[in-house]
């Protein structure tokens, strides 16, 4: 996930923009980029980093391998952006 923020921030600042939280790059990817496909996928992990690091969620490794493929998927999807 950490790897999917900063590949935001990289576009972000690309783009004229310095973000500072990650509820922010959602609304970047919403509003600037104009690809509400991508905020929600972003949005859906970062909901998901937040209950694992805030709240103590477990996942399965079934559900952890889903959406390392997932976030992979995403990161190729943005690198395009550049």
């Amino acid at each position: 996930m950490e790897s999917l923020r900063e590949l935001l921030e990289a576009l972000a600042i690309k783009n004229g923009f310095k973000i500072y939280n990650h509820e922010c790059y959602c609304a970047f990817l919403k509003e600037i980029l104009k690809d509400e496909e991508l905020a929600a996928l972003f949005d859906k992990f970062r909901r998901i980093r937040n209950k694992i690091n805030y709240y103590g969620k477990d996942l399965s490794p079934k559900e952890a391998e889903a959406f390392k493929t997932e976030i992979e998927e995403l990161v190729e999807k943005l690198k395009k952006l550049f």
